[in-house]
């Protein structure tokens, strides 16, 4: 009888499902790093292209006429240190501006990436000749598609970041815990086909008068907690083990479809995290 009422009892604690946090804001700085940049901190549009199969300039050096990188960065501030969190969801949306300039194939074919930068850059103070200035990494995060793709109007290009080639969860926890800042430096492949030309991304930057700034959106919890009180203890311990068995649920921590020894060590594995 106690059993039976145990397990109705952590059947009902647990029936509302998996808790998660949102964060989504634009960015607290971002710049144009490229030579020729007219007021590269403080332009109103942001812009990237590459010389048609590099999007980092080979040497490693500054972009220089090849070259455009855009750079970004967010304050997790709000974001309590000292925990893991497992990403749900992150998407970088940005707002390409009108027209274009390229078609939807070529769009597809040379996609605006988001890779790594450390966030060691201010607007207010940016100098393109700074020797110290930050040069993007070569993890790629995410990937924009054309699935908005407009010629007569500004539309949004969307980056999921948990679909690239990089571990972004690990990423963003290392954000949390060295300054809480976490930054990208957006760039393309593509080729704007000659000096001067126009085949190349062009998106609003936060200084955009109408607010079309960039969007990073992320949906996290903290890692290994069940019930989303934020603190890993006994009674997520007992969640994933009175769902053993289970296929999906809150108590699949893993995400493989079923709950089962792989959750139960994640929630071992992370026991007190958040306490």
């Amino acid at each position: 009888m106690k059993k039976t009422l145990a397990i109705a009892c952590a059947s009902a604690i647990f029936a509302s499902g998996f808790a998660a946090d949102t964060y989504q804001s634009q960015p607290t700085d971002d710049v144009w790093n490229y030579d020729n940049a007219f007021n590269a901190g403080f332009t109103a549009f942001l812009r990237a292209w590459g010389d048609g199969t590099n999007a980092l300039d080979p040497q490693g050096l500054p972009p220089t006429l090849n070259y455009s990188y855009s750079y970004a960065k967010w304050s997790l501030g709000n974001i309590q240190p000292g925990v893991r969190y497992r990403v749900l969801e992150a998407k970088l949306t940005v707002t390409q501006t009108t027209p274009p300039g390229y078609s939807f194939t070529v769009g597809q074919a040379f996609p605006l990436e988001a890779r790594n930068l450390s966030p060691n850059f201010n607007e207010t103070t940016w100098d393109y000749t700074n020797p110290n200035n930050p040069l993007p990494g070569t993890q790629i995060f995410g990937r924009g598609t054309m699935e908005n793709y407009q010629e007569n109007a500004p539309f949004p290009i969307t980056l999921d970041l948990m679909a690239g080639d990089a571990d972004f969860e690990t990423y963003f926890n290392e954000a949390i815990q060295n300054g809480d800042e976490l930054a990208f430096a957006f760039v393309s492949t593509m080729d704007p086909g000659q000096q001067g030309g126009q085949v190349f991304y062009r998106f609003y930057s936060r200084n955009d008068a109408g607010g079309r700034g960039p969007v990073l959106s992320i949906r996290y919890a903290v890692r290994g907690d069940v019930d989303g009180d934020g603190c890993v203890n006994d009674t997520d311990l007992l969640a994933v083990l009175f769902a053993f068995g289970n296929t999906g649920g809150p108590e699949d921590l893993n995400g493989d479809g079923i709950v089962n020894d792989g959750d139960l060590l994640e929630t071992l594995f992370h026991f007190s995290n958040g306490c």
